[in-house]
């Protein structure tokens, strides 16, 4: 993490909430969006004083319905689902109030990278961008 801050990150994404992590980060002066996705992570991260949590893996987790959900009990926090998470249902994602945006590897696929086609990872980022702006 402090090689991270030194080459001028300013946050971290982690799949999982640990609050040493979150400490760690902060002392850093670093942003987090550690992962929660049942009601005891998400009790956690509001106890660190977060506001925002990823949400992984979003459709092995039950997708919008289990966000929207969750975000009943645990209206302070807002969701960033990744996971499952693509083209088709980027829209019904951010359609909940709680979402304020969306992650997703579908963006940036392996194969793109070996090829070497920036180009097309563009294309596809693109496209997401549209969507999500579709969407308000």
């Amino acid at each position: 993490m402090e090689q991270a801050a030194e080459a001028g990150a300013t946050f971290i994404v982690s799949p999982g909430l640990d609050a040493a992590i979150v400490d760690r980060a902060r002392r850093l002066g670093l942003d987090i969006l550690p992962g929660a996705a049942t009601p005891t992570e998400i009790m956690l991260a509001l106890s660190l004083g977060l506001t925002t949590a990823k949400f992984f893996p979003a459709g092995v987790y039950g997708g919008p319905a289990a966000i929207k959900a969750l975000s009943a009990p645990f209206g302070t926090l807002a969701f960033v689902p990744t996971g499952g998470v693509g083209p088709d249902n980027l829209a019904d994602y951010l359609a909940l109030a709680c979402v304020p945006a969306v992650g997703g590897s579908w963006m940036v696929p392996p194969a793109a990278i070996a090829a070497g086609d920036f180009a097309g990872i563009a294309e596809l980022t693109r496209s997401a961008v549209d969507a999500a702006c579709a969407t308000v």
